[in-house]
Formats: structure tokens, C-alpha cells, sequence
């Protein structure tokens, strides 16, 4: 990993984007334009150079501006199977292997940050460990012996982060108004909260700590503990709890059983944080989890996280089991209730949340059980059906805190896709239901 000067102005880092996508369109058109005169062989082999190429490219300029341009690439390839397999395979280089901060800019970060209790410190390796969007981890030895490591803020990334706020939101306006009728001010607002917390390291460790209540009497979850005497708003210190790299895991290097308990983990963290406490890990970056021999999972990063309101947890167990029974009508009034709606109020389509349902249920078959990602992936269905129902979609309203929600779910699918987890996912998902409502509405 390259060091790398962070870019910090807002004009810099949009010239930066701006530069990269002129470079990507010009590079398409010319290989488009040569192509004309090039045989069908040929063609192909250049065209494949010309993916690699660019992808190569938006890797790298991503990874170097970190914040969210970088994060947006590490979202972009949780969903492998949604891009072309050379582009899935660069772009997750920005999940564990961006390049990295000078180091001198990171130990005068923590100098400055622990004054006198930076003596607590015996060693401090000057290699990452991992490099992510906001900051960079590194090992370190204290003088009592423990290993730990330091999660570091990138020196000036509020900056960044206010730099990437605004372009983000100048972008979304413009992406906004060409695909959807929807407001954007309250889309903005969670948007800006969530990735707003992130900077505040001191929050970070707390939610580990609550995060760590939640899993005290589960041996398949395992969360880091935060140090907090060698913590501050801009430095994470914690305990090092190590596992098999999220690469290694999704390999041919372990059994399919063991692959299958980990996804089943997995998505078990997910419903346990969404359905019993209401307090969701909402950065399913692969990254963020290690994996161990004995089935169980490491979770880091607890930067974001969402708190769900009651009433979305119920009514969403509500919609989950009415989509199972293939109760549509009632789907279709629950979600009007939870605030998914067309914009004049009016419910979603029969039509329409039948044919979502058809497609989202499939690896809730109950025999054979589904395996993510040695199946037909969803992706293909879901743009066709939101090619047909266009209109109707660009007209819908939701609530905002639904957002991060959906993007965890998401997330998760891809995750579940790169260890081709098998598992028993309509059971699982009904025993949750089932701990949220009365039995007596599960059996309506």
C-alpha cells in the first residue's frame, strides 16, 4: 500500500471525480470508435483491457481520495455478481488494501490527540494493518504487554468529509430529479447523520460496548473491546481479536460447512440487531468481518450504526411473514402504514408488490434450501422488474430511516453471495418474527 497525501479541498477532490470520469468516457469512446474496424476476436480482448483498465483506475482514484468517494466503491463491489467479474475483483481492493496515509502524519495524529498517555505506548507498528475511508488501523504493543491496535483518523478528513458532503449532495440533487418525484431533504438528513457519526470515535466505542452486551451470551459473535483510556473522538483503541481474512473465508481454503455456519452467523447478527434490539451494524462492507474455525465471526467497525424505531421493526416482521404467505393484500396495507407509499398516498400495486414478492422469496424456499450464490442471483429479476414498473417506482415515498436499513440487507446479500452460504433462511427468518409478534398473527 502506497502512501498517499490525503486531498482536502472540496474544489480538489470534485476536479479529481470530475477528471476521472472524462478519462473513463473518453477511454470508451476511443475503444468503441477502433472497434469499428477491429474483428469480433479482437474486439473482445480490447474491450476486456479497457474494463481492467479503467477499473484500475477508479480503484485507485477512489481509494486515495478516501471518505465517500471511497466508501461509494466499497458498497459498489459488496454486490459482485451485479458487475462484470474483472471490476468486482479490483474494486475490492478498496475493502481491506487502499492506499495508505504517511505514517509521520498518523503518529503526530495520535501524539497530539493522547498527550502524556501516548508513554503508555511501547511500540507502534509503522505498516497498516487496513486502511479504510476515514481512517487506518495499526498494530501496537502497550507497556503492560497487551497488543492492541489503533484506529487513527486521517489527519484533516472532517475537511474531506465536509468537501464530499457537499459534492455528494449537489450529485444526488441532479441524480434525484432524473430518477424519482421523492424529496431528497429527508434522504439528505440520514445520509448526513449516519456518515457524520462516523467521525466520532468516542461514540464509535460506545456502541461497541452496547454491541458487546448484546453478544455477551453468544459464542458465534465476537466484538473487539475498546480501550477507552487510549481513546478519543479521533483514536479507537481496542484489543486485538484476530480471525481468518474475509478473502481466505470466501475460498475453496475451508469446508462449505464451515462456510455455511458463517453466513448463517451472518444473517443471524443481522436479525438479532434488527429484530430483537433495534441497534443494527449498518457498514456490511465484507472488511469489517473476520471469520474463525469454529464457526463463529469477528465485528468490527462500529462507526455506523443505526438505532430503529419500534414501529419499523414490528411492521416490518409483519411484512416479512405476509410476503412468505404470499398475503399481498396485506403486504400492501402494511406497507402503506410504515410510510411506503406512492406520493399522493395512495397503497404500492397489487401487481407490483406480487411480482417483487415472487422474486424476493426465493431463497426463503423451504426445501432444497437456498445457497447464495450458486443460484441465480436476484439482480437480473430486480432490474427487469424495475425496468416494468418505472413510473410507478420513481413515484414512491418512504421513510428515512429505512435507508441504512436496506443497505445492510443489501450488503449482507452480497456477503452471503461470496461465501455461497446454504442455509435454512425461511426458519431463521420466522423464529425472529416470531420472538416480535404474538404467535397468534403469525398463523393469520
Amino acid at each position: 500500500m502506497a502512501d498517499k497525501k490525503l486531498t482536502t479541498s472540496a474544489f480538489s477532490r470534485m476536479f479529481k471525480l470530475g477528471g476521472l470520469v472524462s478519462r473513463i468516457g473518453v477511454s470508451m469512446a476511443g475503444n468503441a470508435i477502433a472497434n469499428t474496424f477491429r474483428s469480433v476476436d479482437i474486439k473482445e480482448i480490447y474491450r476486456s483491457a479497457n474494463i481492467i483498465r479503467n477499473a484500475n483506475r477508479l480503484a485507485e482514484t477512489l481509494g486515495n481520495l478516501k471518505g465517500l468517494p471511497m466508501k461509494i466503491g466499497q458498497m459498489l463491489s459488496l454486490h459482485e455478481k451485479f458487475l462484470p467479474e474483472e471490476v468486482a475483483k479490483i474494486l475490492s481492493s478498496l475493502q481491506q488494501k487502499a492506499p495508505s496515509v504517511p505514517f509521520y502524519s498518523i503518529l503526530e495524529m495520535i501524539k497530539i490527540e493522547l498527550g502524556d498517555k501516548f508513554r503508555k505506548i511501547k511500540y507502534i507498528n509503522h505498516e497498516p494493518y487496513a486502511a479504510a475511508s476515514i481512517g487506518q488501523v495499526h498494530k501496537a504493543i502497550l507497556n503492560d504487554e497487551t497488543e492492541v491496535v489503533f484506529k487513527i483518523q486521517y489527519p484533516g478528513i472532517d475537511k474531506v468529509i465536509a468537501a464530499d458532503m457537499k459534492n455528494l449532495k449537489g450529485i444526488l440533487k441532479i441524480i434525484f430529479s432524473m430518477l424519482t418525484k421523492v424529496d431528497l431533504d429527508k434522504v439528505w438528513e440520514e445520509l448526513n447523520e449516519r456518515l457524520l457519526e462516523e467521525l466520532d470515535y468516542e461514540k464509535e466505542a460506545s456502541n461497541m460496548l452496547r454491541m458487546a452486551e448484546i453478544y455477551q451470551n453468544n459464542p458465534n459473535i465476537i466484538i473487539p473491546e475498546p480501550i477507552l483510556d487510549l481513546s478519543t473522538s479521533h483514536i479507537l483503541c481496542m484489543k486485538i481479536v484476530e480471525g481468518i481474512s474475509p478473502e481466505r473465508a470466501c475460498s475453496n481454503d475451508f469446508s462449505k460447512d464451515l462456510r455455511d455456519k458463517w453466513g448463517q452467523a451472518l444473517y443471524k447478527s443481522l436479525m438479532t440487531g434488527f429484530f430483537i434490539h433495534r441497534f443494527l451494524h449498518t457498514d456490511p462492507n465484507i472488511a469489517n468481518f473476520a471469520f474463525r474455525e469454529d464457526g463463529s465471526i469477528i465485528i468490527y467497525d462500529f462507526g455506523c450504526v443505526k438505532e430503529v424505531p419500534a414501529q419499523i421493526v414490528e411492521n416490518y416482521a409483519k411484512i416479512c411473514i405476509a410476503g412468505l404467505n404470499r398475503d399481498y393484500f396485506k403486504a400492501q396495507q402494511l406497507l402503506k402504514e410504515t410510510g411506503i407509499h406512492q406520493i399522493d398516498e395512495e397503497p404500492l400495486s397489487l401487481e407490483m408488490i406480487s411480482s417483487y414478492s415472487e422474486v424476493l422469496n426465493k431463497p426463503f424456499r423451504t426445501y432444497p434450501p437456498y445457497t447464495y450464490g450458486k443460484e441465480e442471483t436476484l439482480y437480473a429479476p430486480l432490474i427487469e422488474l424495475g425496468q416494468k414498473y418505472w413510473q410507478e417506482i420513481t413515484s414512491i415515498t418512504f421513510p428515512k430511516d429505512i435507508i441504512f436499513i436496506h443497505r445492510t440487507i443489501g450488503g449482507h446479500y452480497g456477503n452471503l453471495i461470496k461465501l455461497e452460504a446454504t442455509g435454512p433462511w425461511r426458519q431463521i427468518l420466522e423464529e425472529f418474527c416470531t420472538i416480535v409478534l404474538p404467535k397468534a398473527e403469525l398463523l393469520q
